[in-house]
Order: structure tokens, then sequence, then C-alpha cells
């Protein structure tokens, strides 16, 4: 990461132990209502989604390595997914669009239902063929670590709509909330420190914060 944590540049990637990866749900996975497919090889990814049952949403997140050198397959997955998680270098990256509504609209085309452009400090932008919403991220001066930060979003964003059990559009919206709210955590301190010690409480009084950022 660059000072500014927005750029950042990827020296290399050493699959190691994940080349050989081959993941086997227990039984007790397999009839989840959510599915995330986090970030990994996405011939993984479609293995992983054959094992399960029947779930009521499948999200996906990814990477530019898998972009670069996987990318025939990621669109494969793609099309059998609900929710798509990427950052805006990797959307420009699958579509060939600078533009992220263009490019957003682009991969709705691909399957899901939802894409989820994250933008680091700027926030996320949810693109749905019936709705655009804009979550704002929380003005934090304490930057010390945004490793982790996408994928705390794709937690708290799932996690939300688990406890609710509803995927309706007012509930997406406040997903997106829920995730730049854990997402402003993790960067607060280095990897998953902050959020061990994290309570519900300081959640929602988070939450409450960011109503009021956007109240106008």
């Amino acid at each position: 990461y660059e000072d500014d944590p927005n750029k950042r540049t990827t020296i290399a990637t050493e699959v190691n132990v994940l080349k050989n990866f081959r993941p086997q749900l227990p039984d007790h996975y397999r009839d989840a209502d959510i599915l995330f497919l986090a970030n990994i090889d996405p011939e993984l990814q479609e293995d992983i989604l054959a094992q399960m049952s029947n779930p009521r949403l499948v999200a996906m997140d990814t990477m530019n390595y898998w972009i670069q050198t996987r990318a025939a397959s990621l669109l494969n997955v793609l099309n059998k997914v609900d929710v798509f998680f990427a950052n805006d270098e990797e959307v420009r990256m699958l579509t060939d669009e600078l533009n992220l509504i263009t490019a957003g609209k682009r991969l709705l085309e691909k399957g899901p239902s939802l894409v989820v452009i994250k933008k680091g400090e700027h926030g996320a932008l949810l693109l749905s063929k019936d709705f655009v919403f804009v979550a704002p991220a929380y003005p934090s001066e304490a930057v010390l670590d945004p490793t982790g930060a996408g994928d705390s979003f794709g937690g708290g964003f799932l996690g939300y709509l688990d406890n609710v059990e509803s995927y309706a559009e007012g509930d997406i919206r406040k997903a997106a909330v829920y995730g730049s709210v854990l997402a402003s955590f993790t960067i607060e301190k280095f990897g998953i420190d902050r959020l061990e010690s994290l309570s519900s409480e300081e959640i929602e009084n988070r939450f409450a914060e960011f109503q009021k950022l956007v109240s106008f």
C-alpha cells in the first residue's frame, strides 16, 4: 500500500498451499441459506457451490490475480451467483470499462442480480436492475491497516441479511451500511485485532453515526 491506502501494487501472488487445496464441506454446512464464495480460485468456488444443497443466496468475491489467470472460469461462476463483490479496479479489469456505472451494468448482464463495487475510503456502490445505492465509508483519520476491509464488508453485509432473513431492497441497503461499519473497525488495527475486541454496542453506535452522515 502507498501513503494513500486506496493505491496498492501487487508485487507477486504466491498460491502456496491453495494450489492443491480441494475443500470438502461438512454435511451440516451444505444446507446453509447463504453461501459466501470468498476470494479463491474460481474453479474451487464452483466446486464448493456444487456441494451445497439449495442456498437461498450465493455471493462471491475475487481478486486481480484470478481475473488475469482464470477469467473464463470466473465468468462461469459469476453466472451462477446472486451477489458479486469486487473493488473498483477489479470491476474495470473485468469489463474494460472506466465508468463504474457502465461496468456494473455490464456485470449484471453476466448473471448476478446485485453487483457491489467496493471503493475503499469512498464507500461502496451497489447496482441491481431495479436500484442504485451508495454506501459511504466512515470518515476515519486512523487507518492503520486496510488489509481485510473488503472481507469484513462482505461478512457484515451477508451477516446482516442472514440475521434479518430478508433480501428486500431496504434490507440490502442496510446490509451495505453494516458492511461499511465492520470495515471501518477492521482498518483501525492490524489483522483481526480490532474485531476480536468489538462489541455489538459499538457496531450499533457506529451504524447510528452512519445514518447521521447521510441525513439531510
